[in-house]
């Protein structure tokens, strides 16, 4: 009889204990650390790649964006976004965001802060749903050659990303 009664208090304790933490180990977001250079550019596209860092995770991450020509500020038309992690594989679709020039910079280091969306996102698993905010400074380091012109000749890019991951 105490035998029955301790192994039926065995039997609840790892039932709630069961029940209790799956939310907790479930993780529905996550928000990576990016920091990464730019790798192609034209006047209306960047290519970016990069290294990702999360509380539970690590990778390298890349991204082709899309954007109305840089001034001021500009519009995200589009692009795609990718993390290959040891925890996680993510891949998306950039869906929209700005591009704006903070100013007080000079042909040799400018700054923008990027904002936007990823949306249509997969996981390593081909579950599909979710969707991801990003808001990054992206700096232009570059160079005046002759007859005034500033040539950008690098860029890096550092900030966060976070993801609602898609649930199955």
């Amino acid at each position: 009889m105490v035998w029955s009664r301790r192994a039926y208090m065995a039997v609840a304790v790892s039932v709630a204990l069961t029940v209790f933490t799956a939310p907790a180990s479930a993780q529905s977001s996550v928000t990576y650390s990016l920091a990464g250079v730019e790798t192609a550019a034209t006047s209306v596209q960047g290519t970016f790649v990069g290294v990702a860092i999360s509380a539970d995770d690590f990778g390298t991450w890349g991204a082709v964006v899309d954007h109305e020509p840089l001034d001021d500020t500009a519009l995200i038309t589009g692009g795609t976004f990718s993390i290959d992690g040891q925890a996680r594989d993510l891949s998306g679709t950039i869906t929209g965001g700005t591009i704006e020039n903070l100013r007080g910079g000079s042909c040799r280091k400018d700054t923008f802060a990027v904002t936007g969306q990823v949306d249509n996102l997969v996981d390593s698993n081909g579950i599909t749903g979710g969707s991801g905010v990003f808001n990054v400074t992206l700096t232009h380091y570059g160079r005046r050659v002759p007859g005034g012109v500033c040539v950008t000749f690098f860029a890096t890019i550092e900030g966060l990303i976070t993801f609602t991951l898609p649930s199955p």
